[in-house]
């Protein structure tokens, strides 16, 4: 659906908000530039009314319906033309390319610039906003036809709006020569061919869709199959290539990738890249311009470059190559000169070694560099030789006096020959590479120029010769120098548990070390190649017959590579360790870690940022949840006790009709515990089976304490109540019973009073009472002895229980340290009563429910 283009007016103005009510501004706006100004300023040729969007200046039409589809503001005519601002350039007449036909040169000099640039700034002021900087506005998003965006050259600072990485057709972003911020950006087109944020501010690494990362698809990288030109030069941008592996574009039955095919142009030169160059790059089939120079790539060059890769693949078509200024080490390989195109080849300023091929100076390569036809014939017009000097590594290439091979790199960029260091100018180098003065150990703090065998952490040996180096644990700061590789009879090097950054030099392959120790660091990047190569440092290359090659020889025996972890910091066949994967922080960024903080949790691996992160979040779920199961083991513990008691009341009404437990309190109703043990079991049955006596309780256990004197007084009234009317009661036939004789009825006096006002004692727990002789045995106890009838309890020693559980004519009756009665149930049958005697009572227990 076509918008309005009242609407389109509106967003694009938002490109020249300054303007709006500043009549200066808005006056020096050029006859020439037609439309992009507000109603209230002075009118223009097209009277009060501003002409069509699709007739401003800059902006393109689609020419079937009038949308907005390009928006070309570039070579600073937003910020002069359109917004009025003038800036002064800074100027560098002694970096000003004096071949300006040359593209190194061009390069270099927008470096040095841009480095002079960022020198003149006063300390904080980059990160701060100028107030003549225009932001890019996120309104643009909202022109959803667009294709096109140039704004180069503009001084436009502020990161890319993500609304603006969300246009669906956008196919040309060229954004380059500003001052931008932020983070590598994604973009959601598929038709994007053009990517240009080249000459910004933007740091951070980039993501691993963005290339041919196993991972990539359509879905996450929809812009692979399109993209012809990728300039992301002249930023802060780290870490390494993401070329491994194969894409997610990759056809099975063409066995080729998809992703990147129509790639001309890839250019991230001028960055802080590091790692190797990836084979991948042989699979750009259209590649023509290749810039990887002045980054932190090491390795050797692959042979992909000029070979190609995959099945049938050709060498590439590779016009301009450029590789100087890196760590690259190794030869320079002949098969360059396979590349038929080729025309500009730059490897100086790496540590390559050996000497040209010949079959490469002859290709007359850099001519329009080096702007001299007779050095483009030769040798040096690739790279000087060693042991000699240039401003630029190439052709003019000065001699230097024969040091005994201590200058062997090609390509130097030097002013001046150089003497080889000795031995101590070496220590004395690396002592002030690593902050020797504030080394934690006051005795390792060697004195300048100090013999190297006297200094605390080196041995020699008979010769005098360095032969170990072990500086543990000291607080060693900054990186490693690269002289370190000249010592010639260096056998031992120890730096562990430092502070140490910076990148792992090869020149150490140079050395005869056999025992390597760089772990417990922040060093960063990759293993060099040649180091991993080399034989006898840890025992690599070294080991029993039928190991692995790939084991044997592997860059992992140096040092534990970026990603993973061994508490060695390295991998050892002789001690059977390897570099297990690690995802924190540490094992993230640095080379040779040997501890790891993950989490595992049911066998899987986590950072611990991650899992603290995700608690946050869980936490309160979790805490709910323990609530609620300590809630519900609460209730079924409550409820398994409940049904245990009521389990007891079922047995001892079973058994109620053979056992019936007696309490009294009268002296009077027998003389002693013996009167009672004496009746066998037939009178009382017999008793019990004529409806004479009720069913007792047969627990002394279960009559609880007292407590709270209201709540005795209260339910003694209740008892009182119900067994006012007279109960007849047939006393079992016993000599000495002076309860009546059969048949005679019984009327028992009521329970004392218990005044509320008076205090009654602090209430005591009651021992634990054995069970009764006729009480059913549990079936995890063993049967006991019967003992009779329980001993009488007096009143006294009733009113100081906690709690007592009372059953009356209508049921049972409880009463508790925190309530009244407890409640009461009936239908327990029966009869009750209590003695003559006013200063004991006789209750007498039934079976009934409690609740």
């Amino acid at each position: 659906m076509k918008m309005d283009e009242s609407e389109v007016k509106r967003i694009l103005l938002t490109i020249v908000e300054p303007n709006r009510g500043d009549t200066v501004s808005s006056s020096r706006i050029p006859d020439t530039i037609i439309g992009w100004r507000f109603p209230s300023t002075a009118p223009t040729k097209y009277g009060e009314h501003e002409p069509p969007v699709c007739e401003w200046t800059g902006v393109e039409c689609d020419p079937s319906d009038g949308t907005v589809i390009g928006l070309n503001l570039e070579n600073r005519i937003w910020i002069e033309s359109l917004l009025g601002y003038t800036s002064p350039s800074v100027e560098d007449n002694d970096a000003k390319p004096s071949n300006p036909r040359s593209l190194r040169e061009k390069r270099e000099y927008l470096h040095k610039k841009r480095v002079l640039q960022r020198n003149q700034e006063s300390p904080g002021k980059s990160s701060q906003p100028s107030p003549f900087s225009p932001f890019l506005p996120s309104s643009l998003g909202k022109l959803l036809s667009l294709r096109m965006i140039k704004l180069s050259s503009n001084q436009i600072q502020g990161p890319i709006p993500k609304s603006i990485t969300k246009l669906p057709n956008l196919e040309i972003f060229d954004v380059s020569s500003n001052d931008m911020t932020g983070t590598f950006p994604y973009f959601y087109s598929a038709n994007l061919r053009v990517f240009d944020i080249s000459k910004n501010r933007f740091h951070g690494t980039l993501p691993s869709y963005i290339f041919a990362h196993p991972s990539v698809g359509p879905e996450t990288a929809p812009f692979l199959p399109s993209l012809v030109k990728f300039d992301i030069s002249h930023n802060g941008l780290n870490g390494t290539i993401p070329l491994n592996g194969r894409s997610g574009m990759y056809d099975s039955e063409l066995k080729k990738d998809l992703s990147l095919q129509n790639l001309k142009y890839f250019d991230i030169g001028y960055n802080l890249f590091s790692g190797t160059i990836c084979n991948n790059f042989g699979n750009l089939a259209n590649l023509n311009a290749l810039f990887l120079e002045h980054n932190r790539l090491i390795g050797t060059i692959p042979k992909a470059l000029y070979r190609g890769s995959g099945p049938g693949a050709n060498p590439l078509p590779l016009v301009q190559l450029y590789l100087q200024q890196n760590d690259l080490s190794g030869t320079l390989p002949s098969g360059l000169a396979t590349l038929p195109k080729l025309k500009e080849l730059y490897v100086d300023g790496n540590k390559l070694t050996g000497t040209i091929p010949e079959v490469l100076c002859t290709k007359e390569l850099n001519k329009v560099f080096l702007n001299d036809d007779e050095a483009a014939q030769g040798c040096d017009g690739v790279s000087c030789p060693a042991n000699t000097i240039s401003t630029e590594g190439v052709a003019p290439c000065l001699p230097c006096p024969d040091d005994g091979g201590f200058n062997r790199y090609l390509g130097r960029h030097e002013t001046e020959c150089k003497s080889p260091l000795d031995e101590v100018e070496i220590l004395d180098l690396f002592f002030s590479l690593t902050h020797g003065e504030d080394w934690v150990d006051y005795s390792y703090r060697w004195e300048k120029g100090s013999p190297a065998c006297q200094r605390k952490g080196i041995e020699c040996n008979e010769s005098g010769n360095i032969v170990n180096i072990t500086l543990t644990s000291l607080g060693l700061r900054g990186s490693l120098p690269t002289e370190l590789g000249w010592l010639s009879a260096l056998q031992v090097f120890n730096v562990s548990n430092n502070e140490m950054t910076g990148f792992l030099p090869s020149d150490f392959r140079f050395s005869p070390i056999t025992h390597f120790d760089i772990k417990g660091n922040r060093i960063s990047g990759e293993v060099p190649i040649l180091l991993c190569i080399k034989e006898g440092i840890n025992n690599n290359g070294i080991g029993l017959p039928g190991v692995d090659f790939e084991l044997l020889y592997s860059c992992d025996n140096i040092v534990c590579p970026r990603g993973s972890y061994s508490k060695l910091g390295r991998a050892s066949v002789d001690h059977n360790v390897t570099c297990l994967p690690c995802f924190d922080d540490s094992s993230r960024y640095y080379i040779g870690r040997d501890e790891c903080t993950d989490i595992i949790i049911w066998g899987k691996q986590f950072r611990v940022s991650d899992v603290k992160n995700e608690m946050k979040t869980v936490a309160p779920v979790l805490a709910l949840f323990c609530a609620l199961l300590l809630f519900i083991a609460r209730r079924i513990t409550r409820k398994t006790a409940f049904q245990r008691i009521d389990s007891d009341h079922v047995s001892s009404k079973v058994s109620s009709t053979r056992n019936i437990a007696l309490h009294q309190f009268s002296s009077s109703s027998f003389e002693d515990d013996e009167a009672v043990e004496n009746h066998s079991d037939d009178d009382w049955t017999a008793a019990a089976s004529e409806g004479e006596m009720s069913r007792f309780t047969r627990k002394k256990s279960e009559m609880v304490t007292y407590s709270s004197g209201k709540e005795v007084h209260n339910c003694l009234q209740k008892i009182s109540g119900l067994l006012k009317s007279s109960v007849p009661v047939k006393p079992p036939n016993h000599p000495k019973s002076n309860l009546g004789t059969a048949g005679s009825t019984f009327s028992p006096p009521l329970p004392p009073t218990i005044p509320l006002s008076k205090k009654l004692p602090t209430a005591q727990p009651t021992p634990k009472a054995m069970p009764a002789a006729a009480l059913a045995p549990r079936p995890d106890r063993k049967a006991r002895k019967p003992r009779g009838a329980p001993r009488a309890i007096p009143m006294a020693d009733l009113t100081r229980r906690d709690s007592m559980w009372f059953s009356i004519p209508g049921g049972s009756c409880h009463v508790g340290s925190k309530g009244g009665c407890g409640g009461c149930c009936g239908g327990v049958g029966g009869a009750e009563g209590v003695t003559e005697d006013s200063s004991a009572v006789v209750i007498v227990v039934g079976v009934c429910c409690r609740m």
